[in-house]
């Protein structure tokens, strides 16, 4: 367990994980790290069973401590039909039948993979009562840590309250060699930080929600750590990879201490898992979930850029104030980095930040911006200065006919 003493009112906040391992070759520790169990379930997709599950189950083996594996397709979404599938083969069948017998659970489930399998593994764990940990193979989102999942069930995207992995397990060299949109995927994650807390300190002040400083601090250091790191990502720098790596974690445990997924997701997870959610209605496969709230910050950092501007409300324009100097430095970081964007057709970009208000029933800026009658005209208005400052300058091979 990881306990933490602090000055909120909670006075003290703790969390189940026993074990953070993050370390070259940390795939070779992970029989003595699971060693306490005898029926492990192991659950990979193809890319992640050839990137890590297979060197996993051959020492899990070993060890005698494997159960049985299944591997997905890839890619395996966290969705109603892989949650299904594992769930169906969680359970071992005893040699000789015996209709007074149940099924031969797994003491422990294993996920090797990143976010969605994490997640898929995650609600499997906690309906069944069996503990869980995960493999990680890229830092491509913060959840690993996280104490919610968010699934796909049917066509919307639910965030789900759940259990939280006993051990992360989180190889370096696994994570330097993953395919950069990951590497990105991570980075779009951890810089919609300052916007979500920036919404918290909000709500606090105007709706006296819970809020921990502490708790608060520590998610912006990790962003802090991260956005240091990123501008050396693209070179797969081991430093840069084991800050994001960290820094990803850490955000984790921060929803974790606090209960809910309050300090690292805001407007900008509101607004992503929007696009993501209409991908999803149109029978897509949604982009990668980092890459998408990356985008949702670029369009929260307009949206408070241009109320800092306009507004009267003087506590609002100084606590944004605060945060104006991060929003500078991740618009400098997307010219080094450049998170690729997936939603640049005016209507569908209005109607994620729209709808991206009713996504969870969360206070952020923008029901503070529907509260005052301006939601509409705000998406409007940031679509233009997001588009050029973000994306078409940034790509501009591909938007050739983009006014500058």
């Amino acid at each position: 367990m990881i306990e933490m003493d602090c000055t909120c009112v909670q006075k003290h906040h703790s969390i189940p994980t026993e074990v953070i391992e993050v370390s070259d070759h940390a795939i070779e520790k992970v029989g003595d790290i699971l060693n306490g169990y005898r029926r492990i379930f192991m659950v990979a997709d193809e890319n992640t069973y050839g990137v890590a599950g297979r060197r996993v189950e051959e020492i899990l083996t070993e060890k005698g401590i494997l159960s049985h594996t299944l591997v997905l397709p890839a890619p395996a979404l966290p969705n109603a039909e892989n949650i299904g599938k594992v769930l169906l083969e969680a359970g071992r069948d005893r040699a000789v039948y015996d209709i007074n017998a149940w099924s031969l659970n797994p003491d422990y489930i294993l996920a090797v993979g990143s976010g969605s399998l994490n997640d898929t593994c995650r609600m499997v764990s906690y309906r069944l009562g069996i503990p869980y940990g995960v493999v990680g193979t890229a830092p491509s989102m913060d959840g690993y840590a996280s104490v919610v999942a968010p699934l796909l069930n049917g066509r919307r995207k639910i965030v789900y309250n759940c259990t939280i992995a006993r051990h992360i397990i989180i190889d370096l060299s696994v994570n330097a060699a993953a395919p950069y949109p990951l590497l990105l995927s991570g980075v779009g994650d951890m810089i919609g930080k300052y916007v979500a807390i920036l919404d918290w300190e909000i709500s606090r002040d105007r709706n006296g929600e819970y809020y921990c400083g502490q708790i608060a601090d520590m998610v912006l250091r990790a962003t802090d750590q991260c956005v240091a790191a990123a501008v050396n990502l693209k070179d797969r720098d081991a430093s840069a990879i084991r800050a994001a790596s960290e820094g990803l974690i850490l955000s984790g445990e921060c929803i974790a201490f606090c209960g809910s997924s309050r300090p690292a997701s805001g407007t900008e997870h509101m607004i992503g898992q929007t696009w993501e959610v209409m991908d999803v209605e149109e029978g897509k496969a949604p982009n990668l979930h980092g890459i998408e709230v990356g985008e949702g910050t670029f369009t929260a950092i307009e949206l408070f850029r241009r109320l800092y501007l306009e507004t009267k409300d003087e506590p609002m324009k100084a606590l944004i104030g605060k945060y104006l100097p991060a929003f500078d430095r991740i618009e400098q970081l997307q010219q080094t980095l450049q998170i690729p964007f997936t939603v640049t057709e005016k209507r569908r970009y209005v109607e994620g930040i729209l709808r991206g208000r009713t996504f969870r029933d969360r206070y952020t800026v923008l029901q503070y911006l529907y509260d005052l009658g301006k939601l509409e005209e705000y998406a409007e208005a940031v679509y233009e200065p997001v588009m050029q400052k973000y994306c078409f300058s940034t790509f501009p091979e591909q938007f050739p006919d983009w006014k500058k």
